[in-house]
Formats: structure tokens, sequence, C-alpha cells
């Protein structure tokens, strides 16, 4: 089976990344880096090292971040200092952008039906369900039907982590032997000497560390 796989440098799209390679080579995988305006552009820089490290062909696609200019992610202002039970359980998050990963996987079906890849692999995993409808298996499973239509053959939504915590998701990683260091998750990276480093107090870091703490013993 050929396979594209969204890649956004992050440790759950790696993890996707490595398991779509293990199941069928690199050979047989793609993957897809998308840039939308957001301001942690760090992470497709990783993201392209991951797949050069994966042996895997990596296509960079542009979105217009227009009708999300005015949101809090595309503005760099995310909520902070929030604690991991009000991230798992306190509604629809503000780094949510309306239709963001409609918009993912269309280009990540684009690219499925120039290479005649079946599987489209999304690494959502089980904690973004609360703070984002889309990456909920209903929607999931919907959005596979219209891509089945769209292309006029089979297309398969490969969401292996979505019923995994992301503590669960790190662990794997681990086991995995995955590189957790170049990775990226922060949405409001500040700019060093060094070059960028993350915040540290965004809801993706603070989940980022407590996943890391929690499976380090």
């Amino acid at each position: 089976m050929r396979n594209v796989v969204l890649l956004s440098g992050g440790i759950d799209s790696t993890v996707a990344l490595g398991l779509a390679c293990w199941r069928d080579g690199a050979d047989q995988t793609t993957a897809v880096g998308v840039a939308y305006g957001q301001r942690h552009i760090i992470e497709l820089t990783c993201a392209r090292r991951i797949a050069a490290a994966a042996g895997v062909a990596f296509f960079g696609v542009q979105l217009d971040p227009a009708p999300w200019k005015l949101l809090p992610l595309a503005r760099g202002t995310t909520a902070s200092d929030r604690d991991i039970y009000a991230m798992k359980s306190g509604g629809v998050s503000d780094a949510f952008l309306p239709g963001r990963n409609v918009c993912f996987l269309a280009a990540a079906l684009a690219v499925a039906g120039i290479n005649g890849a079946d599987s489209i692999w999304i690494g959502a995993n089980g904690d973004d369900a609360a703070g984002f409808p889309d990456c909920r298996p209903p929607f999931l499973l919907a959005w596979q039907d219209m891509a089945s239509h769209a292309l006029g053959r089979p297309v398969h939504v490969v969401a292996p982590l979505v019923e995994l915590s992301k503590r669960d998701v790190v662990a794997l990683a681990r086991r995995m032997a995955i590189d957790l260091a170049a990775t990226w998750s922060c949405y409001r990276p500040r700019t060093l000497l060094t070059g960028a480093g993350s915040c540290g107090r965004c809801d993706a870091c603070v989940l980022r560390r407590d996943a890391i703490e929690a499976s380090a013993g």
C-alpha cells in the first residue's frame, strides 16, 4: 500500500510517519507538510529533517491563512499556563482553527490522487479530541467517505494514535527509538541567540513536557 502522511514536525505525526514506514516501507510513503501562516513555522524545518532522516519524499504545501488571521493561534496569542486537566476537558482550544484539518487532509488527498496512494495518515491523538473537533473519529470517518467519493476509489484515513493519550504516544515514540529532541510542538516560539526556542507555557509545550516526564521513568 502507498501512504501519504501529514507531517507537522511534532511527536504525534513523527510516530505516524514511523508506523507508515514500518508497515509499507519508506519507498511507499510520502510526507506532506503544510505552511498556513503559523507563527511556529520552525515546525516545518523539523518536518523536512524528519522526512529526510526517514528516507521519504517530502511535499511542502502553502495555504492562504487569510481566514484564520484574527484567531489566537495565527496571531501568536494562544492561551498559556493552563493545567493539564483544563486542556483535556476545558472545551474547544483557542488553538483550534476551523477547517484546518479539512484543508490539511485535502492537500494530502491531492498528493494521494497524483501518486496513487490509498492511505492518508494523520497523527491525531486521544487527548486532541477534547479541544479539536476535527481530530475526532466521527470527523475522520466522514472525511474518509468523502475522500473515496472524491477520487472514485477507496481511500483510507489512518489515525493510529486516536485512542492513545499524549503520554501513550510519547511512550510509543521511545519504544520506536524516535529522537524526541528532533521534533517540535510549541505554538509560541521565542527567538534566541542560538535559534528558535520553545515558550514552555503554551498548551503544546505543557502537554509535551507532561508526556515526556511521565514516560521518562
